[in-house]
């Protein structure tokens, strides 16, 4: 059994997709657990409506409302009592493979590290807009990430490369990235983080998701180039301060070190 977590906000427009991507997958051995984090929009009438038609699917009803993404994706993984749990935002088309294709990885991956030890997989992306189209065919070449960065914590702490709606994560990871200890960071940054310290995080080269850019992404694709790093220049010192309070958390690495690390491999982008 594997629950696939998913929190949603006002995304009514392309949740009914998604949802029907993940219904068609070849491995249908699953549970959908969703949290809505006060849509004003159709979004719980659409959650409702499949959820009454198919009982894999579970409306989570949480009253704290607008707990930010990063949040109600960690509530809904200590909720999570199955062996595995995956990520799932509310608006991408999963590849009708994607389970199955993760759970063969993370089973070599339990048979070579044993399931007592946090494990995580991820997967490139395909890029496409609104109506699907492919802007590129792999995100990781489009930002010019290095997936490899999974194998030291230290780099991956400084430059996040897993993109969350492509994760698997064992139970035994529970333990290390339960409790959410870093608000401001991203959920997929925690978990990544984390299991690459306390355990192993290995990767897929094929795309599994359609990932869907639009103007309500909560985090959006830019082609990385000079003029995307000239915009985050401004941010340098919001950084710095991050870097700070995540060095306090995670031990064993300081702020300037990981600062250090994100000009490098920015640095290598190029």
């Amino acid at each position: 059994m594997i629950d696939i977590l998913m929190s949603t906000y006002n995304g009514a427009a392309f949740l009914g997709p998604q949802i029907d991507s993940i219904l068609g997958q070849s491995h249908s051995d699953f549970r959908l657990l969703i949290r809505d984090d006060g849509s004003t929009d159709d979004t719980v009438a659409t959650i409702n409506g499949y959820a009454s038609k198919d009982s894999r699917i579970i409306y989570i009803v949480d009253e704290r409302e607008n707990l930010g993404a990063p949040a109600s994706f960690m509530s809904l993984a200590a909720l999570s009592e199955a062996p595995l749990f995956m990520l799932s935002d509310q608006d991408d088309v999963w590849l009708p493979d994607k389970i199955s294709r993760t759970l063969g990885k993370m089973s070599e991956m339990s048979e070579k590290y044993r399931e007592e030890t946090p494990l995580a997989v991820f997967t490139d992306l395909t890029v496409v807009d609104e109506k699907l189209d492919v802007i590129s065919e792999s995100f990781w070449k489009h930002q010019k990430l290095d997936p490899d960065l999974c194998r030291d914590w230290k780099k991956i702490l400084a430059q996040n490369v897993v993109t969350g709606c492509t994760l698997m994560v064992n139970k035994a990871a529970v333990s290390v990235i339960l409790p959410f200890a870093l608000p401001g960071m991203m959920h997929d940054h925690w978990i990544a983080a984390n299991v690459a310290k306390y355990g192993q995080i290995d990767y897929l080269s094929d795309p599994a998701v359609l990932y869907r850019q639009h103007s309500r992404n909560v985090e959006g694709v830019k082609h990385f180039g000079v003029k995307y790093a000239l915009s985050k220049m401004p941010r340098l010192i919001e950084k710095a301060a991050f870097y700070s309070r995540a060095s306090k958390i995670f031990g064993d690495v300081s702020a300037a070190e990981l600062f250090i690390n994100k000009i490098s491999l920015n640095i290598k982008r190029f």
